[in-house]
């Protein structure tokens, strides 16, 4: 992660250049793969292509892209035209279906009748293995074939394998290409219902939920018809098969039918247990995915808190349920393996027993008949078992897609009515909106159900005039929120109804910023005009910090604004929705936690200056600045209990006192805060990073890594003695049973003993060697994840967190950790046992083929070798241009969910579906790239290898008639018996190539996960610091220093600190010298973006000290770990860190204190009679990032938990920022009682919440302007501090 960003555009990442469009209308192009020849650069297919592929790195602009017939828009229309009229899996056939004549309309019928085809082309193969016998196996002279027969013979069977070759893989590729379709009609289905979902009043639907959906469900879902075909064309081939054994054998089919049958029934009882099971994986997986969200978007939050091993913890104990589901996955895949296996060998000892005349030839053929049966029944559990998960995740789907949408508001667009908004006798809670059935959860425990008593509800009747200025006042939780959202239809209705006359623009509470630049944040998706934009920066006070930004409104933000401080980000949020034409502006608390001067510009210069003539609904705690109001409303409980305009709210006539202390703080603000120094701005440059992809080969270093997490050498230990176990038990089945010259009855005889006695083996380290991979499979994906939470939890926030984009990191623990989890372990037992069987018919070549034949093998051998070398390299890029192009879905989906009120209610919806189409549309086409290529390479491979087949039959059969020259051991029945097995090389050698390619993509995904767990900057929580101020001196001189200071009572000194984000960036704080004393109250004021809240990461150490040196309980910051530093401090941040769970997990994550003491504190700060927790108490859930509280009781947690810690130094800040008055001094006396004596640093806006502080300190650009004792400043008649405190006094006397 080291190339930045484009800071002009962010979306260069998806720029198309030059690239050539993939058509499927081609069918010759389509059906011979030669699009794919553009990669590998072979001319003659495009004009103006360079060498490339074979001869460099591919990177996107390489790639084809996806055409119109199959991009996300096209495929979601025909979807959309069967939606809803019928379930999900309806809708999707009659979407896709198609007929011979029309590919474009769908695939389904299509994919199905190539399907069948191809089915019954393999089960012609015993047909063509008992003609080629005639060719080796005959008794007199006067039977063998004439040689032009042979060769008559030798041209079919040549044709039907290329055609086998071909078709195949085309049939492949259309079930990918009907795939890729379906996803991005799912995936577009998905936002448009998120857009529309009340997410909020959601506990089974997060963002990380709504990911791995996308991300797993989707991809298993798309392939539900295909795995559907699979499954219903099961009994057909059966038949078939049956037909073709009757033909080549009789009434011995008997036996072998029988085996199959009971195959058959074992296969189908697996699969159906392993859909439960994968049913509860997915839970499992969605649980955790829910915990990583929040450890996420709560970084900086768990730093300060020093919860990083709570919060590891948590996921981890998440990630174990979802390991024991994956455990039980896997012991069911090895008992079926098991099973089989015997029951296969018990089959055969039955055809042994009870059928009469057997011998070699007939055992052949019987052979080569039970294998293809055995081909449909041994991949019938795995077949199940993908239409099971299918199935799954189509019910998930299918679940989230019934879900209630929001309630649709009822619109006016009269221009003759007088009202904007009427509420009449509306009733709305927040009672939750799930509506789970038992295909997609089962419900088990109380903590499953879905309690919707005693739920928070509004009762109101309201009417606003057009033009009006209407605000809801009222305390914490009295239902001010409820009510914006009921007007946006976000809450249940129960009764009355809402009418909205015109359009609506809505700024929320808590900002939402998007990763891009800040002129791209206000014109989020509405056209640019230059003049507005400049109107609404100006009104929203933003001039001043622009101007400061070294790259102006062409800065680029993080995810989360991280580059910003609390109040640019509440303007920019404001400056979006007014940017945004509209007639009804809802504005929530948009002025919290704003310098006094700033809030006052607002309200003058936009809400009752640009808007004037707009309606504005306003939604706070305080009744300031309100004199202007038509209507206020005052909000207790979800009810009105007053009305009216300022004066008579207030009982005054007059409006001077109410804004007596805004006037003594703008006065404060104006004589004491400078200008913004621009040359420390470019801290706030563009910081998100490229994504890292790497290029190549695989690093030695990750295969090493991977080689040790599999066992090291035992690995290829067990397929040494698996392949030594499998050859031995082969040459001695071939020696005993491949016999000239042996009765029926002998042959018989021989059957019965050496059968089971040579098979057993075989299942024993089949089984033995898959439950090694799989269970190591399990402690690697565990070791990996763990390695990757550990490195997150304890990643540089400032170099880490403020240049990503959580999208990506959900993105790697999805779909990564799941390819991890259980594809790569697959994959790799899946090569080893298809190279040892592709290795024995090839080692038979050589001991039993006449050495002429032997030239042409090492031809067929060089010749693969080279196309598959180009076909790995080319894989691995495509698979990694793949694996890159699925972040930008999710990153662009996780933000507009993180701004869905805005989105929905401000912003069209097609404007959304667009945006995230380009997005969608890139990584659907890298997927047919992905697909193509690989089919291309089974395509073409596949027809060499079917051409050498012929050869090598040709040559055989020619020496044998016109040479008659046989090698000494070397029988009819060997010859014979080789070129049966190397019937199968052929597939078994793609099967083999395609395994090793994606074992090729699960390293792709080791290797961006320990990336993750390797390569990113880490804090070293346990070892002791290293900053400037301990540098000049060792351990022991800084401890004979400390012992000789003389004043005890300071308990935290600065020194000439110099603070800065990373390297090589300028300064955010500067020389600041502090002496916090025991019990001392310092106040911390400044405007927005002056570097207060640094302060708090400096002390911290999430900052990086330059100069200076701290020292705290007397102790050099140098002999504190990072750990021991921040448990110095109890923190109270103006974002308050909530989680999901119950309320006594929040206040005590840790464990730390007795539940009696817990309640008694809870109790006392009134935390346990807010609205939330009245009924559960400590046991109140709370849901995913504290979505169902409301800022005020977050906040007021947050106060409680660091009460309970009780720590010697408490920094706040701007714990009373989005709070009202009433909550405000009753948190004002909480800090009264419980901390009077600690030391306090205080951050604020505003100088009059700080007045009781010990000192006061003035921060401009990083830089102290003044910072004195309160008594110093008043004895000073010509103090301007001691003026101020006059002015504050007489407010008060009035």
């Amino acid at each position: 992660m080291s190339k930045i960003l484009n800071p002009k555009d962010q979306t260069s990442l998806l720029e198309i250049e030059n690239q050539v469009e993939f058509s499927q209308k081609n069918c010759a192009q389509v059906f011979f793969f030669t699009w794919v020849y553009r990669l590998l650069g072979v001319k003659f297919i495009q004009r103006n292509l360079l060498q490339i592929g074979k001869n460099k790195p591919l990177v996107q602009t390489d790639l084809v892209i996806i055409d119109q017939d199959s991009n996300m828009g096209t495929s979601h229309s025909k979807f959309l035209a069967a939606f809803r009229k019928q379930d999900l899996k309806r809708s999707l056939y009659q979407s896709f279906k198609c007929t011979l004549y029309s590919q474009t309309q769908g695939l389904i019928l299509f994919c199905a009748l190539f399907y069948v085809i191809v089915s019954g082309l393999q089960l012609c193969q015993p047909i063509i293995t008992k003609e080629s016998q005639k060719y080796f196996m005959y008794v007199e002279p006067e039977d063998k074939p004439s040689l032009s027969s042979m060769l008559y013979f030798a041209a079919i069977q040549l044709i039907y394998m290329i055609a086998l070759s071909l078709i195949k893989p085309y049939q492949l590729f259309y079930s990918s290409l009907l795939s890729v379709k379906q996803q991005g009609a799912l995936q577009q289905e998905i936002l448009i219902k998120t857009l529309k979902f009340p997410i909020s009043r959601s506990k089974h639907y997060s963002t990380g939920e709504l990911i791995n959906m996308m991300q797993v469900d989707i991809n298993q879902a798309s392939n539900y018809f295909y795995n559907a075909v699979i499954i219903f064309t099961v009994p057909l081939q059966m038949i078939c098969a049956f037909v073709v054994i009757f033909i080549t054998l009789g009434n011995q089919a008997i036996v072998p039918a029988v085996g199959a049958i009971i195959q058959a029934i074992i296969g189908l009882i697996f699969g159906y247990l392993y859909g439960i099971v994968q049913k509860r994986y997915m839970i499992a997986k969605d649980n955790r995915m829910k915990a990583v969200d929040e450890a996420l978007i709560y970084a900086k939050q768990v730093k300060l808190n020093t919860f990083e091993d709570f919060f590891e913890q948590r996921i981890k104990n998440y990630r174990e349920k979802e390991l024991k589901q994956l455990k039980t996955q896997v012991l069911m895949m090895i008992f079926i393996q098991l099973i089989q296996g015997f029951v296969g060998i018990l089959t055969w000892e039955c055809v042994f027993l009870f059928s009469d005349d057997i011998n070699f030839a007939t055992m052949s053929i019987m052979m080569q008949n039970y294998s293809s049966i055995l081909n449909i029944l041994s991949n019938l559990p795995l077949q199940f078992k993908n239409f099971q998960m299918s199935r799954n995740s189509m019910a998930r789907l299918d679940n989230y897609f019934e879900q209630k949408e929001c309630n649709v508001t009822e619109r006016q667009s009269e221009s003759n009515s007088n009202f904007a908004i009427k509420i009449n006798k509306g009733v709305y809670s927040w009672k939750t909106n799930d509506q789970m059935n038992s295909d997609v959860i089962e419900i088990k425990d109380e903590n499953e159900q879905i309690n919707n008593n005693n739920v928070f509800n509004i009762d109101i009747d309201v009417e606003i005039k057009k033009g009006q200025f209407v605000a809801f006042v009222g305390n914490s939780a009295s239902g001010k929120s409820t009510i914006l959202r009921s007007i946006l239809g976000e809450t249940d209705k129960q009764s009355g109804n809402i009418i909205v006359n015109g359009t609506v623009s809505v700024a929320t509470q808590e900002p939402w910023i998007i990763s891009g630049s800040i002129k791209k944040n206000i014109t989020f998706m509405n056209s640019f005009d230059a003049l507005k934009y400049k109107q609404v920066i100006k009104i929203c006070g933003l001039e001043r910090d622009i101007a400061s930004f070294k790259n102006g409104d062409d800065t680029i933000l993080g995810e989360k604004g991280d580059n910003l401080s609390g109040g640019q980000q509440k303007r920019i949020n404001l400056a979006r929705a007014i940017y945004n034409n509209a007639d009804i502006y809802l504005l929530d608390d948009p002025t919290s936690a704003l310098d006094i001067k700033v809030k006052y510009q607002i309200h003058q210069q936009c809400i009752q200056g640009y808007l004037k003539n707009k309606t504005r609904i306003l939604f706070t705690n305080s009744v300031s600045n309100l004199q202007e109001c038509d209507m206020i409303y005052m909000i207790e409980n979800g009810r009105i209990v007053k009305q009216g305009r300022f004066a008579q709210i207030a009982g005054v006539n007059e409006n001077q006192d109410f804004s007596q202390k805004e006037i003594v703080d703008f006065q404060f603000e104006d004589k004491h805060y400078k200008q913004e120094n621009p040359d420390n701005q470019d801290v706030r440059q563009s910081l998100i990073q490229k994504e890292d992809q790497e290029k190549g080969d695989i690093s030695n270093s990750v295969i090493k890594q991977v080689f040790d997490y599999m066992g090291k050498y035992m690995a290829p230990l067990c397929n040494i003695i698996y392949f030594i176990t499998v050859l031995g038990c082969q040459l001695v089945g071939n020696k005993f049973m491949a016999q000239e010259g042996i009765t029926d009855q002998e042959f018989k005889h021989l059957g019965l003993i050496y059968y089971p006695l040579i098979q057993s083996p075989v299942i024993i380290a089949i089984v033995l060697l898959s439950a090694y991979y799989l269970i190591m499979g399990l402690s690697t994906s565990r070791k990996i994840h763990n390695s990757i939470i550990y490195s997150l939890v304890n990643a540089s926030y400032t170099k880490f967190y403020n240049t990503i984009l959580i999208g990506r990191l959900m993105n790697r623990l999805s779909k990564d950790i799941y390819n991890i989890d259980l594809l790569f372990p697959n994959e790799i037992q899946n090569l080893t046992i298809q190279l040892t069987t592709l290795l024995l018919p090839l080692f038979a070549c050589f001991l039993y083929l006449n050495i002429v034949a032997l030239p042409l093998l090492i031809i067929f051998f060089i010749l693969l070798i080279y196309l598959t070398v180009i076909y790995y390299r080319c894989l691995r890029e495509i698979t990694r241009i793949e694996a890159v192009s699925k972040s930008p879905v999710f990153s662009f989906f996780q933000q507009i969910v993180r701004g869905i009120t805005y989105v929905r209610t401000c912003l069209p919806l097609e404007k959304v579906v667009i945006q995230q189409q380009r997005n969608v549309d890139l990584d659907l086409g890298n997927q047919i790239n992905l697909f193509g290529f690989q089919y291309w390479y089974q395509s073409l491979a596949g027809s060499i290898t079917n051409l050498f087949q012929a050869l090598l039959f040709i040559i055989c059969v020619s020496f044998l008639y016109q040479i008659q020259f046989i090698f000494p051991g070397k029988t009819q029945q060997m010859t014979i018996l080789v070129l049966n097995q190397m019937q199968t090389v052929s597939q078994l050698l793609l099967n083999s190539s395609i395994s090793y390619g994606n074992i090729q993509m699960y390293l792709i995904s080791f290797e961006r996960c320990l990336h993750l767990a390797k390569k990113i900057e880490q804090e070293e929580r346990n070892i002791s610091l290293v900053t400037p101020g301990g540098n000049d001196m060792d351990i022991s001189e800084v401890k004979k220093t400390n012992n000789n200071k003389e004043d005890n009572n300071v308990i935290l000194q600065l020194e000439n600190c110099t603070f800065q984000y990373r390297p090589n960036s300028k300064c955010v704080l500067q020389q600041l010298t502090i002496d916090l004393h025991k019990k001392e109250k310092i106040g911390v004021v400044g405007r927005t973006g002056a570097g207060k809240s640094s302060i708090i990461l400096a002390l911290t150490s999430i900052l990086e000290q330059t100069e200076g040196s701290i020292e705290i309980d007397q102790k050099n910051i140098n002999l504190y770990s990072i750990n021991e530093l921040r448990q110095k401090f109890g923190i109270i941040p103006q974002d308050p860190l909530i989680f999901m769970g119950n309320l006594k997990q929040n206040l005590d994550p840790l464990n730390k204190f007795e539940e009696p003491h817990i309640q008694e504190i809870a109790q006392q700060c009134g935390l346990l009679e807010l609205q939330s927790f009245k009924q559960q108490g400590l046991y109140s859930e709370i849901a995913l990032q504290g979505s169902n509280l409301s800022l005020g009781e977050k906040q007021l947690l947050n106060i409680v938990r660091c009460i309970l810690e009780n720590k010697n130094i408490v920094l706040v800040d701007e714990a009373t920022s989005n709070i009202d008055s009433q909550t405000e001094e009753h948190v004002k006396q909480l800090f009264q009682k419980y901390f009077s004596n600690v030391a306090m640093i205080s951050i604020a806006h505003k100088v009059t919440t700080i007045m009781n502080s010990d000192r006061i300190m003035v921060l401009n650009d990083g830089q102290i302007t003044e910072f004195d004792h309160p008594q110093k400043l008043l004895a000073d008649p010509n103090s301007e501090f001691k003026q101020i405190i006059d002015l504050i006094k007489h407010s008060e006397a009035l």
